[in-house]
Protein backbone atom coordinates (compact mmCIF):
# COMPACT_ATOMS: atom_id res chain seq x y z
CA UNK A 1 0.00 0.00 0.00
CA UNK A 2 1.23 3.55 -0.57
CA UNK A 3 0.40 4.74 2.47
CA UNK A 4 0.58 8.76 3.24
CA UNK A 5 2.14 8.70 6.17
CA UNK A 6 4.19 4.91 6.19
CA UNK A 7 3.10 2.97 9.74
CA UNK A 8 6.76 2.50 10.94
CA UNK A 9 7.11 6.61 10.65
CA UNK A 10 4.74 6.96 12.67
CA UNK A 11 6.04 5.21 15.61
CA UNK A 12 9.44 6.46 14.71
CA UNK A 13 7.98 10.08 15.20
CA UNK A 14 6.40 8.88 18.18
CA UNK A 15 8.94 7.76 19.66
CA UNK A 16 11.49 10.46 18.96
CA UNK A 17 9.83 13.43 18.86
CA UNK A 18 6.45 13.25 21.03
CA UNK A 19 6.98 13.70 25.02
CA UNK A 20 6.10 10.97 27.38
CA UNK A 21 5.65 8.57 24.58
CA UNK A 22 7.95 6.29 25.28
CA UNK A 23 7.47 6.25 29.13
CA UNK A 24 3.91 5.45 28.57
CA UNK A 25 4.99 2.54 26.54
CA UNK A 26 7.63 1.41 28.94
CA UNK A 27 5.04 2.05 31.72
CA UNK A 28 2.54 0.31 30.23
CA UNK A 29 5.46 -2.50 28.70
CA UNK A 30 3.35 -2.70 25.60
CA UNK A 31 4.83 -4.63 22.97
CA UNK A 32 6.17 -3.14 19.77
CA UNK A 33 4.27 -5.29 18.02
CA UNK A 34 1.15 -3.59 19.37
CA UNK A 35 1.95 -0.64 18.94
CA UNK A 36 2.87 -1.16 15.00
CA UNK A 37 -0.57 -2.32 14.61
CA UNK A 38 -2.29 0.61 15.73
CA UNK A 39 -0.01 2.78 13.33
CA UNK A 40 -0.86 0.45 10.29
CA UNK A 41 -4.63 0.83 11.84
CA UNK A 42 -4.73 4.49 11.38
CA UNK A 43 -1.98 4.94 8.56
CA UNK A 44 -4.96 2.15 6.62
CA UNK A 45 -7.89 4.53 7.56
CA UNK A 46 -6.34 7.95 6.42
CA UNK A 47 -4.59 6.87 3.16
CA UNK A 48 -8.14 5.14 2.22
CA UNK A 49 -10.32 8.26 3.55
CA UNK A 50 -7.93 10.97 2.15
CA UNK A 51 -9.09 12.75 -1.19
CA UNK A 52 -6.55 12.34 -3.69
CA UNK A 53 -6.90 15.84 -4.98
CA UNK A 54 -5.80 17.50 -1.38
CA UNK A 55 -2.81 17.86 -0.44
CA UNK A 56 -1.49 16.69 2.66
CA UNK A 57 0.96 18.62 5.02
CA UNK A 58 2.49 18.55 8.05
CA UNK A 59 -0.64 19.82 10.34
CA UNK A 60 -2.51 16.49 8.73
CA UNK A 61 0.39 14.10 9.86
CA UNK A 62 0.46 15.82 13.18
CA UNK A 63 -3.30 15.14 13.52
CA UNK A 64 -2.34 11.77 12.27
CA UNK A 65 0.48 10.89 14.82
CA UNK A 66 -2.23 11.94 17.56
CA UNK A 67 -5.05 9.51 16.63
CA UNK A 68 -2.21 7.17 16.50
CA UNK A 69 -1.18 7.85 20.04
CA UNK A 70 -4.78 8.18 21.05
CA UNK A 71 -5.31 4.96 19.32
CA UNK A 72 -2.50 3.64 21.78
CA UNK A 73 -3.78 5.17 24.89
CA UNK A 74 -7.37 3.73 24.03
CA UNK A 75 -5.92 0.50 23.31
CA UNK A 76 -3.70 -0.42 25.66
CA UNK A 77 -3.48 1.83 29.00
CA UNK A 78 -5.90 2.51 31.78
CA UNK A 79 -6.51 5.80 29.54
CA UNK A 80 -4.81 7.60 32.78
CA UNK A 81 -3.07 9.03 29.50
CA UNK A 82 -3.98 11.57 27.04
CA UNK A 83 -2.57 13.62 24.30
CA UNK A 84 -2.06 17.39 24.68
CA UNK A 85 -0.84 20.10 22.36
CA UNK A 86 1.42 22.44 25.27
CA UNK A 87 2.75 24.29 22.96
CA UNK A 88 3.51 20.79 20.33
CA UNK A 89 1.91 17.66 20.95
CA UNK A 90 2.70 15.41 23.81
CA UNK A 91 1.19 12.42 25.87
CA UNK A 92 0.41 13.34 29.35
CA UNK A 93 -0.95 11.79 32.94
CA UNK A 94 -4.03 13.24 33.73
Amino acid sequence: MNYLVHPEQLVFRAKGYIAGFNEMVRDEEIPQWDILQAATEVAEEWTNDWDEDEGFGSSDTTYMLKEFIDNVIDSFTNKKYKTVFNPTLKVIVG
